[in-house]
């Protein structure tokens, strides 16, 4: 049953109970956390009306409740300093209040059917009830209307047919063709690195997809196949997409929904390149064969084959995220010519037309993220990960921050494993996904760091700030957290129960700690390469260093000092 804080914590500034099947009403009482900065209710069960109290959360900037089952009209008192607001997926019913229209139809839709965001000035279109007083249609219209439509429908899907089956005469057979019609072909790896994702690729041409997009993705591709190709990148819930454990996270159907960014059939807005490394157009890219890596807050990445058989990761951001061109613009040509080995360099960025077209080019680095080899989970990536390769990651990762923090003067703000990736066969760790914050909004940031909450690498400091911005220590927090991970084999998101009942990664540890058990906190498949004193050793000075990490912001130091020490290990 969910349940309100009570007058005495009216100080709080963050409330994020999301996803955790609470029911009940939305209290009253809330309305007296007046320092309250961000409520995050999303994913539960809880009912009712929103009360007019809500007005008294003045300091409120970002509000999510969508995905319970509210009812009646939204507060047509909310404060004006919301900067991130969504209510999607509720039973509530009205009109969107006028203070409430500068967000976009995603914070209302899908759900609240009976709800309505006038898109023109107020009393310009009729309301529910008027609809109702119209005279019924008759049911023999009905009928004719409905025989028509379906007869209508048969005869597109038999045209459709009749147009694909004359295609395909006309085309020269592929090489190699399976019974399905798909082909298989080997892309050439520009980096000269074999990979498990890098050879005997399945590849599926737009023509291979004409029929897919409205029957079963059986009939194009097996379940059993490891690989879904998609085609000017076209990330919706609709689409026959796949994905790849690099990313180590889950999603639902819901997730999925939401990180739909109604792709268009090609891209005609500008390519900007940030050097001369690769050349490409927009036409280019809107015909290569995309497979998708993960999904994240601010979008969804994809391997993309171009022509010539070059691989790129592409990253399409979420509607709303990305910043005005001009001041996008001028952030991305500060992240050229990075030059590291273990930074992946970006590559460019494409501006489209509309809202949702922003994507950012960067290399593609195989097999696969940290995430996909670290944890024991259903897909991990070979065997157990030696304590030497843990350490080599470490000093890599540390390298590479140490790199952004001091060469390039920004912190990377994202890091974490799915952000770790390793390349060739020696998994070198470079790190990915830097400096967004940088291209987003303030409010894309602030669901930034959110994620990273709910993942675990979240500094303490980021909490409690109103507009929380990533920073040098904050980085230090994170990667604290990932020397935790290699140590234990385990995910910082992951609740750890025990006699002092669910803790997350980094109290468990503290607590093994202080009662002198910390050797009990590393991973099991680690304990046969522990006989050796000189590992065992390592370990432990590894052990100090995480923890100094995670210690409070005014004690935590900085990624070179946390460098120098890992590397005289």
């Amino acid at each position: 049953v969910f349940s309100p804080p009570s007058n005495s914590e009216s100080n709080l500034q963050v409330i994020d109970l999301s996803h955790n099947k609470l029911d009940g009403y939305f209290p009253d009482r809330f309305g007296s956390l007046t320092g309250l900065q961000v409520l995050n209710l999303a994913g539960n069960n809880l009912s009712g009306s929103l009360p007019t109290s809500m007005s008294g959360m003045t300091s409120l900037s970002l509000l999510d409740l969508s995905q319970n089952h509210f009812t009646g009209p939204l507060p047509n008192n909310l404060t004006n300093s919301l900067g991130s607001f969504n209510v999607s997926y509720n039973d509530l019913s009205g009109v969107v209040p006028e203070s409430l229209r500068r967000f976009p139809s995603s914070s209302f839709f899908p759900g609240n059917t009976r709800l309505r965001l006038p898109s023109s000035p107020p009393g310009s279109t009729n309301f529910p009830g008027e609809n109702a007083r119209r005279k019924p249609i008759n049911t023999v219209v009905k009928v004719v209307v409905i025989v028509s439509c379906v007869i209508a429908f048969i005869i597109l899907i038999m045209l459709a047919i009749f147009i694909h089956f004359i295609h395909i005469s006309r085309r020269p057979p592929p090489e190699h063709v399976t019974s399905k019609g798909i082909h298989r072909r080997t892309p050439i790896n520009p980096s000269g690195i074999s990979g498990t994702d890098s050879g005997g690729a399945l590849v599926v041409s737009a023509e291979d997809l004409v029929t897919s997009r409205k029957g079963s993705s059986s009939e194009i591709i097996s379940p059993d196949e490891k690989m879904a190709a998609v085609t000017r990148f076209s990330p919706s819930k609709h689409s026959h997409l796949s994905w790849s454990p690099e990313s180590g996270d889950s999603f639902t159907a819901e997730t999925l929904a939401r990180l739909d960014v109604r792709s268009p059939d090609r891209l005609v807005g500008e390519l900007y390149f940030l050097d001369d490394t690769i050349t490409l157009t927009p036409e280019e890219l809107s015909r290569a064969p995309a497979e998708v890596l993960g999904r994240s807050s601010h979008g969804t990445s994809y391997r993309a084959t171009l022509d010539n058989g070059m691989f790129l990761t592409v990253k399409w951001l979420r509607e709303g995220v990305a910043k005005q061109k001009k001041e996008f613009a001028k952030e991305a040509k500060k992240f050229a010519n990075i030059r590291h080995p273990n930074v992946v360099g970006l590559r460019g960025y494409y501006w489209g037309p509309t809202q949702h077209e922003k994507l950012i080019l960067s290399d593609y680095i195989s097999p696969g993220s940290l995430a996909s080899f670290l944890y024991d989970r259903p897909g991990r990536k070979g065997p157990p990960l030696t304590w030497v390769q843990r350490l080599k990651i470490a000093v890599d990762v540390a390298r590479g921050l140490n790199y952004l923090h001091f060469d390039r003067a920004v912190p990377h703000g994202n890091l974490k494993a799915t952000n770790i990736l390793l390349d060739g066969p020696d998994l070198n760790a470079r790190v990915a996904d830097y400096c967004l914050h940088r291209l987003m909004t303030q409010a894309g940031t602030i669901e930034q760091i959110l994620d990273a909450g709910v993942l675990g690498y979240r500094a303490p400091e980021l909490a409690a700030s109103k507009k929380p911005l990533p920073s040098f220590k904050s980085d230090v927090y994170a990667f604290g957290v990932i020397l935790l991970e290699l140590l234990t084999g385990r995910c910082a998101g992951d609740v750890i129960s025990g006699e002092e009942g669910g803790v997350d990664l980094t109290d468990w540890v503290r607590l093994r700690v202080t009662e002198g058990r910390g050797s009990d906190c590393f991973d099991p498949a680690l304990m046969p390469e522990m006989s050796n004193p000189a590992v065992e050793k390592g370990m432990k000075e590894v052990l100090g260093l995480a923890l100094r990490c995670i210690r409070s912001v005014s004690e935590r130091p900085g990624i070179k000092t946390i460098y120098e020490d890992l590397s005289s290990i």
